[in-house]
């Protein structure tokens, strides 16, 4: 009783004096330049070939409001499609990306990222992108030959506002 004791009144001062990793901003602007920016640009160019590049052929892409997990090369070719069929459509398409929280491993490879996204489309009927909703996401990122993939996807829809959204410290969005 006296350890289970003293393991309690230790865990409360380790964690109020674990220190918070400060995260490189090289490393957060090379993450952005090689997966979210492509990440919008394929998204408004309904360019399958670039979506399929940031990530991973070892995808793990997890749809929480639908339970359901999807990896590889056959999830990549579903996302794809998906763009195509908007094409085939001529539709548009628009994502832009709030990041909440960067995790980074010791090494400098490994990172893990939280944020919203905005998806927005246009349809026959629409003179604009409409924004459609929001999500949060969580992802995985690995660097592998100096380039950062998405080896790990996982979102769901929340509701939140525009401004909510926006009020973020940083927001990613394609200028027009």
């Amino acid at each position: 009783m006296k350890n289970i004791v003293s393991l309690f009144l230790v865990l409360p001062f380790f964690f109020l004096h674990a220190q918070e990793r400060q995260v490189s901003e090289e490393i957060v602007e090379s993450i952005k330049k090689q997966v979210w920016i492509p990440f919008m640009e394929a998204y408004a160019d309904l360019d399958a070939k670039k979506l399929k590049s940031i990530h991973a052929v070892d995808i793990f892409r997890v749809t929480i409001d639908q339970n359901q997990v999807r990896t590889g090369e056959a999830y990549l070719d579903e996302f794809g499609g998906f763009l195509e069929q908007v094409k085939n459509r001529k539709g548009k398409l628009g994502i832009a990306f709030a990041i909440l929280t960067t995790a980074i491993d010791s090494s400098g490879d490994l990172a893990y990222q939280t944020g919203y996204y905005e998806f927005s489309s246009q349809g026959e009927n629409d003179q604009n992108l409409v924004v459609r909703g929001y999500g949060h996401f969580n992802v995985g990122l690995r660097k592998t030959n100096g380039v950062w993939k998405l080896f790990l996807d996982s979102d769901k829809r929340i509701d939140i506002t525009k401004a909510e959204f926006e009020g973020q410290e940083t927001v990613y969005r394609l200028e027009p």
